[in-house]
């Protein structure tokens, strides 16, 4: 078992844009062929993210239409890209899931 990690405060948690947006997209990317290229739709907006997902978990198209909770004001995996999809497994060696809403709810939706 690991660790668990420092504590960190309320404000730093609040301070993290994280919304449910539903996946529309998935694609190899071309500038970064490791990696998934996907398209997320929060009502307001749509936008752009990368997955690790191409080599450690086999039919990841399964993904799309499904919600996702991302993390919108982090960087993303690539150096200039923002945003990053919440996932569980990939640090413990395991098949990587999504972390989503327990039902549907409207995409755009905030953590709180």
């Amino acid at each position: 078992m690991h660790p668990i990690k420092p504590f960190v405060t309320l404000d730093h948690l609040e301070s993290l844009d994280i919304r449910v947006g539903t996946i529309r997209s998935l694609q190899t990317s071309d500038e970064e062929p490791a990696l998934l290229l996907l398209l997320i739709d929060f009502l307001e907006f749509q936008q752009s993210l990368f997955l690790d997902w191409e080599e450690t978990r086999f039919e990841y198209e399964e993904i799309i239409g499904k919600q996702a909770l991302v993390a919108l004001n982090v960087p993303g995996l690539v150096v200039g890209s923002s945003g990053r999809i919440l996932e569980l497994g990939s640090l413990d060696q395991l098949m990587p899931v999504l972390v989503c809403p327990e039902h549907p709810i409207p995409d755009g939706s905030r953590l709180t």
